[in-house]
């Protein structure tokens, strides 16, 4: 793994707005923290934290709409994913990661403050080790995968394929679309050449190659990985091929890249190859091999993060012309790792929206209340033995622990109380930005807000 220099985060500046009327706030809060207190019981206390009124900007609201949460939209065209046919049934009937997933805007706690500046119109921001979304936009938003689909690769095929072992190359790999690492056919690869390739490269002749000698040809491949998209929960995703090119039906979502990205974080070869920066691979050594082409020769990461942000550690970025940018990020500071995801980035932002992204991760880990949970797999992958923790059910709302961490979503039926008081809880918050509204549009008749 790479070494890398921390340096100061960057400082985001926030809206100043005009004055309030404290009044009708201090009574409409100390109301609202009376009511949740009775019915959410002596857990709530240490959640429901009163926090000072502040002075200088204006109430968030629980939900920014598509347009007016992407900085494109205060002085650019406001960006949306393009149109995408619906997912497969989830189990359930329900979104994955708690009921505010299913939300297309930017979804955030209502006391975070400004959410992070990013242009893209499909990205997570999630604790890695504790599988909570601290904050989100459009998160199952359906779009294009592009080479972050080698992910889904690396989790099918890593537990299946010895790194010594080998793998000869055929004509069709040689002659794939796109990025390639160069390949030639008839020549036998080590795995662990090709691991590199796909990582650092992107190659999708390594990423063919990988998926015919886990599962014998690329349909069987295609079958695999579908069936460990499944066991992620990664319910988003369809997929057609092994490397990420465009193709009708092929599909995933924010949340199901940040499902894959956590569950490759837990593997020491991932960690391994996609940290990696520069790598040597072999050259031509078939009869067809000249001076020029039969040394080996060196590959570098296409990850702009690697080596630029503190703490990057890796993890996948894509691009293709209907895709456009898509980036599985992961980062550490301090204990913490964090995973950010973005889809469809038109704007050619894709490293400063990550950037931004995990700035504001490490800014507010543990300090915002997160707005649903990764998911657990259904069962362990192959060759572990030790089953994950099981799945939280995601049919019902989210309750906090004291500790601001551990999201839990437990049962309507057990737990009428919990399930009470943050409806209630929703619905005067509601009223309260309806009324906040109002006043607004009152003041600003008479020139308080300019």
């Amino acid at each position: 793994m790479i070494e890398v220099t921390p340096k100061p985060g960057h400082n985001r500046s926030k809206r100043s707005a005009g004055r309030r009327r404290p009044g009708t706030w201090v009574v409409a809060t100390a109301s609202l923290g009376v009511l949740a207190g009775l019915l959410l019981g002596p857990d709530a206390a240490a959640v429901v934290k009163p926090r000072p009124t502040p002075t200088s900007s204006p109430s968030t609201p629980i939900s920014l709409s598509p347009a007016a949460s992407s900085p494109a939209a205060t002085g650019g065209e406001a960006v949306q994913l393009p149109a995408a046919p619906p997912g497969p049934p989830v189990p359930g009937g329900v979104p994955m990661g708690g009921p505010r997933m299913a939300e297309q805007g930017v979804v955030i706690d209502p006391l975070a403050g400004a959410p992070p500046d990013v242009y893209a119109p499909s990205w997570v921001i999630a604790d890695a080790n504790t599988g909570q979304v601290l904050a989100a936009r459009n998160p199952h938003g359906r779009a294009r995968p592009a080479s972050t689909q080698k992910v889904l690769l690396a989790l099918t095929m890593l537990p299946r394929l010895d790194p010594n072992g080998s793998y000869t190359a055929d004509h069709s790999d040689e002659a794939v679309e796109g990025t390639r690492v160069g390949m030639v056919a008839s020549q036998t690869y080590k795995i662990d050449d090709l691991w590199y390739a796909v990582f650092l490269r992107s190659g999708n002749d390594a990423a063919d190659g990988i998926a015919k000698a886990g599962g014998g040809d690329l349909g069987k491949a295609v079958t695999m990985m579908q069936a460990e998209a499944a066991r992620l929960q990664a319910y988003d995703t369809t997929v057609v091929n092994p490397n990420g090119l465009d193709v009708d039906g092929q599909y995933s979502s924010a949340y199901d890249l940040a499902l894959m990205g956590r569950a490759a974080l837990r593997r020491a070869d991932v960690r391994q190859y996609a940290g990696t920066r520069l790598g040597q691979f072999p050259g031509n050594e078939t009869s067809t091999a000249t001076k020029a082409n039969s040394k080996p020769f060196q590959i570098q990461t296409e990850n702009k993060l690697l080596g630029k942000y503190p703490g990057a550690t890796g993890l996948k970025p894509g691009y293709t012309t209907l895709a456009q940018n898509t980036l599985i990020a992961t980062a550490e500071r301090n204990g913490t790792t964090l995973v950010a995801t973005i889809m469809y980035d038109s704007h050619g932002r894709i490293v400063p929206d990550a950037e931004a992204l995990l700035d504001w991760g490490f800014a507010n880990d543990g300090k915002v209340r997160p707005v649903g949970v990764l998911v657990d797999p259904t069962s362990p992958a192959p060759g572990e033995t030790a089953a994950p923790a099981p799945a939280p059910d995601t049919a019902t709302v989210a309750k906090h622990s004291s500790g601001g961490h551990g999201l839990r979503l437990s049962g309507f039926g057990r737990h009428w109380r919990e399930a009470a008081g943050s409806a209630l809880f929703v619905g005067l918050t509601s009223a309260l930005v309806v009324l906040r509204l109002r006043v607004r549009r009152r003041y600003r008749r008479f020139g308080a807000y300019r």
